[in-house]
């Protein structure tokens, strides 16, 4: 019985997986988030520039200083090997979804057991935001990849050990990567749920093992600081307005001297929604009457301390939440009590988020006409539509004609 339920499962999720796969390439990109960073990666693809992140904004064709340059450098490869189009610049977001899910099943497997870990990256895979956010050209995917198997691996660790010295190597990689998909807040998300563990169970030695973290120090200079000061040499200010616009002011003022638009805007707690919203249908089980009980382990931890710190600010989208997703499927996945609910879930969530997906980006499509391929050149420079951009390439320097 226990080897059907996974194979069935199984089937499920690789059929889910391949219908995101197919609509990566069915639908355009979609303004104006998406299209933006889309535009981004094709103007690196054309230019040859992989240094500097360029696209148009008031019409004028210039440096892009809000994020770091990751995912736009790997989607602008993707698309000099397989062309400007839709798939290429949704590839590497929707790897490093299949990374997470492969990080989430070691991760448990390494603390339960090899059906444990399946189960855990199921729940993961058919997380509705975690799923639809993993075939769109944006930064949320490869950072929660990022942050959250950083986190994973922290946690996989045997009980009452030290960091090994591969382990500790791995956690610094992927933060230096995290670093260059969004910035310091990987590093945020890393290291608060492990202070606040550390801390609840007096695993400070964690910390204190020089053997195995003075390695990772060089790594992670190495691999994210190269980056930072060239993109200084060539854009002079870029650092002061990267760490201090836009990722302190920005969640402390509301004027914060943003270049390129306003922030989101919500009321702050709201947090605690988004991680009950982007962990659906999975955290409908906090509903259930079973005999399972919020029994505090590492993950639900890390789970409650990423939605408190986002709770301290009112600019949190929903994807920001995105890294709760493993952590919560791991969580749930060490629950023996609920494991056979879970299972026969599986299946039916998996064919549910594929549905709703399909529809959601129909539904985008079908009322959004104007911004998708074959669009008219705007007339005025505040009508561009960075989705003309990543079609037809850049405008040039100064105003477009």
């Amino acid at each position: 019985m226990k080897k059907k339920r996974v194979v069935v499962a199984g089937v499920a999720l690789c059929v889910a997986l391949v219908v995101r796969l197919v609509t990566m390439a069915a639908f355009p990109v979609f303004e104006p988030s998406e299209a933006r960073y889309a535009a981004i990666s094709a103007n690196m693809a054309r230019t040859g520039d992989f240094i500097v992140p360029r696209f148009t904004c008031n019409g004028i064709y210039q440096p892009f200083a809000g994020k770091p340059p990751l995912v736009f450098q790997a989607s602008g490869l993707a698309c000099r090997w397989l062309g400007v189009n839709e798939f290429a610049v949704r590839l590497f977001p929707f790897l490093s979804f299949l990374a997470l899910i492969f990080l989430t099943y070691a991760a448990v497997r390494s603390k339960r057991s090899h059906e444990a870990g399946m189960l855990a990256a199921g729940i993961c895979a058919t997380s509705c935001a975690a799923y639809a956010t993993a075939g769109f050209a944006m930064t949320d995917m490869p950072l929660a990849c990022c942050a959250s198997g950083a986190l994973l691996l922290y946690w996989a660790r045997p009980d009452g050990k030290r960091l090994e010295i591969w382990r500790s190597l791995a956690i610094a990689a992927l933060l230096a990567l995290g670093m260059l998909v969004k910035g310091p807040v990987a590093l945020a998300l890393f290291a608060l749920p492990a202070i606040v563990d550390a801390a609840a169970n007096r695993r400070w030695r964690v910390f204190a093992d020089w053997r195995a973290i003075a390695p990772a120090l060089p790594l992670f200079i190495a691999i994210c600081a190269p980056w930072f000061v060239l993109m200084e040499i060539r854009e002079p200010g870029f650092l002061r307005y990267f760490f201090v616009n836009e990722n302190i002011l920005r969640f402390l003022v509301h004027d914060y001297g943003d270049k390129y638009g306003a922030g989101r805007e919500a009321f702050r707690g709201v947090a605690v929604v988004w991680a009950l919203v982007v962990t659906l249908p999975w955290s409908l089980f906090l509903l259930r009457k079973t005999r399972y009980s919020l029994r505090c382990d590492f993950p639900l931890l890390a789970v409650c301390t990423i939605a408190f710190f986002w709770c301290l600010t009112s600019r949190v989208p929903l994807a920001y939440l995105l890294p709760v997703t493993p952590l919560f499927a791991a969580h749930l996945a060490m629950r023996d009590e609920i494991s056979h609910h879970l299972w026969r879930t599986l299946p039916f969530a998996a064919a549910g988020v594929a549905c709703i997906t399909i529809a959601a980006l129909a539904i985008a499509h079908s009322t959004s006409p104007k911004k998708m391929p074959g669009a008219d050149a705007p007339k005025r420079i505040s009508d561009h539509y960075f989705s003309y951009e990543f079609y037809n390439g850049p405008w040039g320097e100064g105003a477009p004609e």
